[in-house]
C-alpha cells in the first residue's frame, strides 16, 4: 500500500496526499467543525466573523497534529480513507 492518501475530486480528478498533510488538513476541519458547533449554540449570527482566530487554529493543529496522523495512518493502513 502506498504512503499516499488518494483523494478523488468531484470534477475526477485524483490528488494524492501524504499523511502528514491529510493530517494537517484534518485537523484544521475538525477544528473548524468544534467552534461552528459552539457558535450555531450561542446562537451566534453566521455574517460575524470576530471569532475567527487564526493563531488559535494553529495552536491547535499543532496539539493535535500527532495524534490525528497515528490516527490517519492507521485508518489508511485498514483502508478507511
Amino acid at each position: 500500500m502506498s504512503d499516499k492518501i488518494e483523494i478523488k475530486r468531484k470534477d475526477g480528478k485524483v490528488e494524492h496526499m501524504s499523511h502528514e498533510e491529510f493530517s494537517r488538513w484534518a485537523c484544521l476541519i475538525e477544528g473548524i467543525q468544534a467552534v461552528d458547533e459552539k457558535l450555531v449554540a450561542a446562537n451566534v449570527p453566521d455574517k460575524d466573523t470576530k471569532w475567527v482566530k487564526p493563531l488559535a487554529f494553529e495552536k491547535y493543529i499543532k496539539e493535535r497534529f500527532h495524534s490525528m496522523l497515528a490516527d490517519v495512518r492507521v485508518e489508511h493502513r485498514i483502508g478507511n480513507i
